[in-house]
């Protein structure tokens, strides 16, 4: 990779619902990060394609990361997304209050067959990652086999699970998530059961050299999934020290969004205007008490950056992404329909084109973090205005501007 380096986006996206930005990228000094762009040269690619302004990206093995490089290439003008979500179960039995997905304890699993094929196609168009998501992934009979089948055409491979599952072998995984809103009392509360313990059980065993038992991990890079509420968010640091206790070395902190079950008590649920302030200073306190553990947060939730002036160039150049959606990526169903992103059905009258140019009226359209956040969260203004592509409500941004 002998090319002039124009974006290195780090790390594995297992999250089945976000490209995950790599908050630690913010805090590092302008020598470390020198440093990091000086490397990305030399990464050793597992998979490489042509743009069509003539640059290349490259998903690189170790570290791993998404390196943009080439001469001179256009903001917004590569090809395929880069990312596939991909439903491939209807099977989950847990009442968890905030599923965007359609799910019964007797769904049905996508065959084997239909999953490979889908996924040659995606290899053929471009795309660099895949994560599986369901339903619980880990009920699929095939996962396995699934996961293997998609690490040989170089893809790379995640998937998130609720930590109440059967005994798996994930050793074609990259990178395997866990979900853990809470402990205790307040994971109970916010997904409807007592499974705190068995998520952190999973996340233990997973980290093992030679994992037995649920989810045999050996020893594999392993993260956890936060949904931020108004509840997890006051208990959000003891969370993350028990997962990283438990072995996570990878956090993502996501946005509520009002879709699926979330929608019945999405208002009361949600971060207030000053808890979305502070999702940067937690992130902060995060980086700051656990140094060695990339802490993450979802492309919904880059409004809650923008909010404090954060260096705009470093976000541009570690590829910061508020919505992804029909552009970096995209999701498709258990039916195999497309949509921009997990958590927006696909319509007729919406093109990539239209998702990439994102919200242009309101605040957003004299907003300087505008061509990184897109105007926020479509799914929460298509939920709460009537418009997916009017400012998103809940950005500090446009409550300010419009008070």
């Amino acid at each position: 990779m002998k090319q002039q380096i124009h974006e290195v986006r780090l790390g594995h996206a297992a999250n089945c619902s976000a490209l995950g930005n790599v908050l630690n990228v913010l805090v590092w000094s302008q020598v470390a990060a020198a440093a990091v762009w000086a490397a990305a040269e030399s990464w050793q690619s597992r998979r490489t394609r042509r743009e069509p302004d003539g640059s290349q990206t490259s998903l690189t093995e170790s570290p791993s990361a998404l390196v943009r490089s080439g001469t001179s290439p256009n903001e917004g003008t590569h090809g395929a997304p880069r990312e596939a979500h991909l439903q491939i179960t209807e099977a989950c039995g847990l009442p968890c209050a905030h599923c965007y997905m359609e799910t019964a304890a007797n769904g049905a699993h996508v065959p084997l067959r239909v999953v490979q094929e889908r996924l040659n196609q995606l290899a053929a168009d471009g795309v660099m990652r895949v994560a599986f998501g369901g339903g619980e992934p880990f009920r699929h009979p095939d996962l396995p086999d699934i996961a293997r089948h998609a690490r040989s055409l170089g893809l790379s491979v995640g998937t998130t699970t609720s930590g109440v599952a059967a005994d798996v072998d994930l050793g074609a995984f990259d990178q395997v998530n866990v979900s853990l809103d809470g402990l205790g009392a307040t994971f109970a509360a916010t997904r409807g059961y007592d499974g705190a313990d068995a998520a952190l059980g999973t996340i233990r065993r997973l980290r093992a050299p030679h994992g037995e038992g649920v989810a045999r991990g050996d020893g594999r890079r392993v993260g956890v999934n936060l949904v931020l509420d108004r509840n997890t968010f006051e208990t959000a640091e003891a969370t993350v020290a028990a997962a990283v206790a438990a072995g996570a070395s990878d956090i993502q902190l996501l946005r509520l969004k009002p879709v699926g079950r979330a929608r019945e008590r999405y208002l009361e649920r949600r971060l207030t205007p000053e808890q979305a302030l502070g999702v940067w200073p937690l992130a902060q306190r995060l980086m700051a008490r656990f140094p060695d553990v990339t802490v993450r947060l979802d492309c919904a939730s880059v409004p809650y950056l923008a909010a404090h002036n954060l260096d705009l160039e470093r976000m541009r150049a570690f590829g910061f992404r508020g919505c992804a959606g029909a552009v970096d990526l995209i999701s498709m169903d258990t039916a195999g329909r497309t949509h921009p992103c997990s958590f927006a059905p696909a319509r007729d009258d919406e093109s990539p084109e239209r998702w990439a140019a994102g919200v242009l009226s309101g605040p957003c359209g004299a907003c300087p973090y505008q061509s990184l956040c897109k105007g926020g969260c479509h799914a929460v203004s298509g939920a709460l205005n009537g418009d997916r592509f009017s400012p998103d409500p809940e950005c500090p941004r446009v409550i300010e501007a419009t008070v």
